[in-house]
């Protein structure tokens, strides 16, 4: 995965960063290697991002949040529901 051609955090969408999120949950609640297989990072907004395998798209979401504890310490926990649940629209 070449980071430097895939947007940072703040150039993905609510969309992109909703399903970031997703993965990353999923990973903190379930073992990372299931999490991968059955809720992988899929994004749907960013034409280098949507191009991404499922294994790349994982590594960038963990990359953009720093992972579970990290990115809801940024963002507050409020904003870090409203974006995931931006996913299950």
């Amino acid at each position: 995965m070449n980071a430097e051609n895939l947007p940072t955090w703040d150039q993905m969408s609510e969309r992109d960063q909703s399903r970031a999120l997703q993965h990353i949950w999923k990973t903190y609640w379930d073992d990372p290697h299931y999490a991968r297989e059955h809720y992988p990072a899929r994004y749907v907004d960013h034409p280098a991002l949507t191009a991404l395998d499922s294994k790349a798209a994982c590594d960038h979401a963990k990359q953009m949040t720093g992972g579970h504890e990290a990115v809801q310490d940024r963002l507050g926990m409020k904003e870090w529901e409203r974006l995931y649940y931006v996913a299950l629209d």
